[in-house]
């Protein structure tokens, strides 16, 4: 993950964080032969598990965020509240940056 992976994908209209990345697990899960994940030790199994605390449906406070769609204008300025609320519709376009913090 240090070197960073993009995902570019389409999903439905009242999709949300948790929606987006399901489905970049099932588009790892598909293409086990790039994926990042040591799946054979079952140690790390997806994306979802590495971000989001399903139980209480937060996002890990060590995981640096930007959710950013474009504005009227077309810059990357439209802010997605998706730590403050996890099932946030994301808007139109949006990119996700994420960072694991893995420590030092």
């Amino acid at each position: 993950m240090q070197s960073g992976k993009e995902f570019k994908f389409d999903i439905k209209d009242d999709a949300n964080f948790i929606d987006a990345l399901a489905l970049v697990d099932k588009i790892e899960l598909q293409s086990s032969e790039n994926t990042i994940f040591p799946l054979y030790d079952g140690y790390i199994h997806n994306y979802l598990q590495l971000f989001v605390n399903l139980e209480e449906e937060t996002i890990y406070d060590d995981v640096g965020l930007s959710p950013y769609a474009p504005d009227e204008q077309g810059f990357y300025r439209k802010f997605n509240p998706i730590r403050e609320d996890i099932k946030f519709n994301l808007f139109p376009d949006t990119i996700i940056e994420l960072q694991q913090d893995v420590g030092c």
